[in-house]
């Protein structure tokens, strides 16, 4: 491509028209996508691609060196949903990924067009001053107080890092910081065993290792009993561990399990230990005056994480980062760039990028503040209550087919149930439910996901989309059935 050439296809990308044509094109294509994947005209919620045939497809369609012009856009973009999964098909129920509300996607695009970096003011003035006010309503939502504050980041990996390194900045007896880990007695944390994946990777990247994570046991409802605490301490002692923070879920992953929050700070407070609360799914049933009892307790941690892109329909990734003393958002950061920040960190609170890992950020408050504006707060509450409601009601759908167990009655949205046709012998159940997961995948009909419990292999469903149905429950029921007869048909 020769000068004259590349200025004129870079002021044709530019162009406001050309934009103005390309955003009302695929604004047709992705509302027409909504109302197929919404009335299940799409057959399947997942196209049946094999990784590995997947890439070697579009390894075949190598990176051109000169492109193929923006007649190429809806093409290549209606290859890209029809090989994508589909959210906001109803028979979605796999992750607690959200069908999110279509007005925050176009908050994205204009996010993205902006590409207003917030780390500084400056570059992201409202993007700041959003995150400022979303993360202060939660808090005194939460009942955490008139000085909670915090951050937004992305995602609750990066939320429970950031919190954790604030309780060990803060509890640790030692300027970690600054001084490194010199502390003789190593530091640990505890939590429970139906903890997510993501708080032993926080341990681990702050050099605790293995033995730095005191793992609380459950009980057969996954909940934590306080002699439970005690023995996972003493546990903690014998390893000459210090323990400077403890952990509990709001709810689990696995479960949805609500574990026992006013207990967790009960013993945090008689231990003078940090008290973080992994609200990432659950946080928001505060919202519910139904269910907001579920989180008793919370209002005495110390941190909390509320993920808006599960339970407030928002596209990923939007988490809170709420500390009860907003001074401690400034512990877990702190070292100079003259370049970005020039004051005292606590004076500049505009600046976002002082209390998170990410220097450029995405307008991330953008699109749940707007959203909150356009539908307001009950909303947000009202869809809690229905999720959780219809949960309830699966489960007894499920209770009450002699072929289905569930493993534990539903706290949340979270479901997790075996199926068991007649004469199944315990030690095949595991295969059985492993096969039937397979097969779903197999046919893209529908899209749920497995999960391992103590008693085996589980089937596991989040009821994240607002589009779901009762009937659509009902079929996945029969489905499953279907492929589980295939599978006995064939050991016979």
């Amino acid at each position: 491509m020769n000068d004259k050439d590349f200025e004129q296809r870079l002021q044709e990308a530019y162009a406001p028209e050309t934009f103005r044509q390309q955003a009302h094109a695929l604004t047709d294509m992705l509302a027409d996508y909504l109302e197929q994947a919404e009335s299940k005209r799409l057959d399947h919620v997942l196209a049946p691609n094999e990784p590995n045939a997947l890439y070697q497809a579009w390894q075949k369609r190598p990176l051109p060196s000169h492109g193929a012009g923006e007649e190429a856009l809806l093409p290549f973009l209606r290859e890209v949903l029809q090989e994508s999964i589909h959210v906001h098909h109803p028979h979605y129920l796999g992750h607690q990924v959200s069908a999110p509300l279509p007005v925050a996607a176009l908050c994205d695009l204009m996010s993205s067009l902006l590409n207003n970096g917030a780390a500084v003011y400056e570059m992201g003035p409202l993007e700041n001053v959003f995150g400022r006010l979303l993360v202060e309503w939660m808090g005194k939502t939460l009942g955490m107080g008139d000085k909670t504050g915090g951050v937004m980041t992305s995602g609750g990996s990066m939320g429970n890092l950031t919190a954790l390194l604030a309780a060990r900045q803060v509890k640790a007896g030692v300027d970690v910081w600054n001084e490194g880990n010199n502390n003789t007695n190593p530091l640990a944390i505890m939590v429970s065993d139906q903890s997510h994946y993501c708080i032993e990777r926080a341990a681990r990247l702050m050099g605790l290792g293995a033995d730095g994570v005191i793992k609380i046991r459950t009980d057969a409802a996954f909940q934590i009993q306080p002699e439970a605490i005690e023995a996972a301490y003493a546990e903690a002692q014998k390893r000459g561990r210090k323990v400077f923070a403890i952990v509990g879920g709001a709810c689990s992953t696995a479960t949805g399990t609500f574990e026992n929050l006013e207990a967790l700070a009960a013993f945090a407070k008689a231990h003078d230990l940090w008290f973080h609360v992994d609200g990432a799914h659950g946080a928001p049933t505060i919202l519910s005056e139904l269910h907001q009892h579920k989180l008793k307790g919370v209002e005495h941690a110390d941190s909390i994480i509320w993920d808006a892109h599960k339970m407030m329909m928002m596209p990923a990734l939007v988490t809170a980062v709420i500390f009860r003393d907003h001074l401690d958002s400034y512990a877990p950061f702190s070292q100079a760039a003259s370049y970005l920040f020039h004051g005292n960190p606590q004076d500049e609170w505009y600046h976002s990028g002082i209390r998170t890992l990410e220097c450029t950020k995405v307008m991330m408050s953008l699109k749940l503040y707007t959203c909150i504006q356009l539908y307001g707060t009950a909303f947000f509450g009202k869809f809690v209550e229905h999720q959780y409601a219809q949960t309830a009601r699966f489960a007894a759908m499920l209770k009450a087919a002699p072929d289905f167990e569930i493993a534990v009655e539903p706290q949340a949205n979270i479901i997790c149930f075996r199926h068991r046709p007649e004469g199944t012998r315990d030690e095949d159940m595991d295969d059985l439910q492993a096969h039937i997961r397979s097969r779903i995948l197999e046919t893209g009909k529908f899209y749920i996901v497995r999960t391992t419990l103590p008693t085996g292999i589980h089937l596991r469903c989040t009821l994240l989309n607002p589009l779901l149905h009762d009937a659509d429950l009902l079929e996945l029921m029969g489905f499953i059935r279907q492929l589980g007869a295939e599978k006995v048909k064939r050991a016979a």
